[in-house]
């Protein structure tokens, strides 16, 4: 009995074989790129398409109505809003005349002493005299704005002065400038 189920299987499965070898499409669009298709074989595969396309299996709909749609991109709206508050921290003035004594001292080429007075020049040419003012900004403290004070220039020191507090640079010869703390 078994001899014989497996010869009936083994049967089955070459007409099979033989059947799909052998059989055609109900679509045939063989013909070469640059040539337009018959109105025919135009004609069979709009039937073709809406023969196997136009069934409507309402089940798979109802099963489907409940999953959500993996393309949707829009984030959930937040149940509340949110206040971001800005943290304004407000330096001393001695942390912020560090940082724009560190800077300054790139811009700084030298000293330069007419008569009785000495002037620092800067790299761009410009000289500077003592009791100079100019305002500046740190990166740390956006949106505000701190007045440095050029309050003594030798030969080889400059100070710098931001309310109570001062920075002393020592200048070395190459021109740029070493910080010294009082």
């Amino acid at each position: 009995m078994d001899i014989f189920s497996n010869n009936l299987l083994r049967l089955l499965l070459g007409l099979l074989l033989v059947q799909s070898l052998t059989a055609e499409s109900e679509i045939k669009l063989t013909a070469r790129k640059d040539l337009v298709l018959s109105i025919e074989s135009r004609a069979s595969v709009l039937q073709v398409a809406r023969m196997h396309l136009s069934d409507k299996d309402n089940g798979f709909l109802e099963l489907t109505s409940n999953v959500e749609d993996p393309y949707v991109f829009e984030q959930p709206a937040l149940e509340e809003d949110v206040v971001e508050e800005q943290v304004v921290v407000n330096y001393d003035d001695t942390s912020v005349l560090r940082v724009v004594a560190a800077d300054f001292t790139k811009r700084v080429r030298g000293t330069l002493v007419r008569g009785s007075t000495s002037f620092l020049q800067l790299t761009g040419g410009n000289l500077i005299k003592p009791g100079a003012s100019f305002p500046v900004s740190i990166p740390q403290a956006q949106g505000q704005t701190f007045t440095v004070t050029l309050t003594e220039v030798t030969s080889s020191t400059y100070t710098l002065k931001l309310g109570d507090a001062t920075e002393t640079i020592s200048l070395n010869e190459l021109g740029a400038g070493a910080v010294k703390r009082d």
